[in-house]
């Protein structure tokens, strides 16, 4: 037997034996300058679990979805703020919608500087099995191996990617409210000075999961969402949506008790329906149960079900939810149910469609389906006319949140029901 498959063997003998899921994709594999890799998105659960008393832990997350723009035999540059803080940090590439196989050049992690500038000498190659590069088929998603050192908790980090090859479909996430740089032709992964990068986007190419080594103590909660969660209304680059400020919260607690906070909102994403992205429904094993070190999920959809639609009762999005509500039961998590916030002066708003929005938050508060009850609506709507937003909290579309709503939002969390 040729050695790299002896040790993949091996691997996977040891995960099973200790009872620990392992995605097949981190095993050795052949010495070619560029790597390719054959595993389903769904195997990616738990990368790895370190020895001893630590595991991996999801620090960062975006909801992917097919975003129709031209990239490659270029260098992307991206800025992602992580959660909680750890050791041995590891990215995730996604080609989960790309037609045909993406090649991923070499790629490096720094500390952002101003633009498109990295702080000198922090970028650190990352590589995948060992190589420089990787070639990941369309439907499939590869972890990087992890970086040496720590990593301390909020930090931002810097991921220059070269992307060889021209790709008009890529797998990534429309509005990241992110300011994300893109390079002249060729492989300037390495420039840390940012002159060769001539164009900027507001998306997220490729990037789709952070993980860290954390004490098996330290886990994740992952909102899905839509864009209320996504971060609409928000400035660029302020991280100012409703989970930034639930981890601002949760960082200044002991280390033992910190959490990962993923943020898997996706503008215009529905419960029932795909379009903008999949549905919650079906996107809720991918980007929500399956993330490393998940403890507990948060469903915080079905405003645009509601507000898009032409249901006349609360029945279809009551359905979706005892759905996703046993999928995560079965996994051992914890499930959270918000409350829909008021739309009362949006543009779609009927004294129908507000009607079906009251039945589906009753039947959240007085169900006991989900484990705990976030009552956002009750958070955010105006006391002296409850279908409409609280005027501080009303971004201006009667929709979506300020600053203000959004941090009110993560302050009604109570942080003990997260551990």
């Amino acid at each position: 037997m040729a050695r790299p498959l002896l040790r993949f063997v091996t691997a996977v003998l040891s995960a099973v034996l200790a009872g620990q899921a392992t995605d097949v994709s981190s095993a050795p594999v052949s010495s070619a300058a560029a790597t390719s890799i054959h595993t389903s998105a769904r195997t990616t659960a738990v990368h790895t679990v370190t020895p001893g008393s630590r595991h991996l832990a999801g620090t960062w997350t975006a909801g992917t979805d097919r975003v129709r723009t031209a990239v490659g035999d270029q260098t992307v540059r991206m800025v992602a703020r992580i959660s909680v803080g750890g050791s041995g940090l590891r990215v995730r590439l996604s080609n989960q919608y790309g037609r045909r196989a993406v090649t991923f050049g070499r790629a490096y992690l720094g500390r952002p500087e101003s633009g498109a500038e990295v702080a000198q000498g922090s970028s650190r190659r990352l590589t995948f099995h060992g190589h420089r590069s990787v070639r990941v088929p369309a439907g499939r998603t590869v972890w990087s191996d992890p970086l040496p050192g720590v990593i301390p908790s909020g930090a931002d980090v810097v991921l220059s990617l070269f992307v060889r090859g021209t790709y008009d479909l890529v797998t990534g996430h429309e509005r990241a409210f992110a300011t994300t740089f893109l390079s002249q032709p060729g492989d300037h992964s390495r420039d840390e000075t940012g002159s060769q990068f001539s164009y900027t986007s507001t998306q997220w190419y490729f990037l789709d999961r952070i993980a860290v080594a954390t004490p098996r103590s330290v886990r994740s909660v992952v909102a899905l969402g839509d864009s209320i969660t996504d971060g609409a209304g928000m400035a660029m680059d302020a991280n100012r949506r409703w989970t930034d400020y639930l981890f601002n919260r949760l960082r200044a607690l002991p280390s033992s008790h910190r959490m990962g906070v993923l943020n898997a909102g996706i503008a215009g994403n529905r419960v029932l329906r795909d379009g903008t992205g999949p549905s919650a429904l079906r996107r809720f094993g991918r980007d929500a149960l399956t993330q490393p070190g998940v403890r507990t999920v948060v469903v915080f959809e079905g405003i645009n079900d509601i507000s898009r639609g032409a249901f006349t009762s609360a029945k279809p999005l009551v359905s979706g939810y005892k759905k996703m509500i046993k999928m995560a039961h079965a996994r051992g998590l914890k499930v959270f149910g918000a409350t829909l916030t008021p739309f009362y002066g949006f543009g779609t708003w009927t004294e129908d469609r507000e009607a079906v929005r009251q039945q589906v938050n009753l039947w959240i508060r007085t169900s006991h389906a989900f484990d705990k009850v976030l009552d956002f609506d009750r958070v955010v709507r105006d006391p002296d006319f409850p279908e409409q937003l609280r005027a501080a909290y009303d971004y201006g579309d009667h929709l979506h949140l300020s600053d203000a709503g959004r941090r009110a939002l993560g302050y009604a969390i109570p942080l003990r029901w997260l551990h």
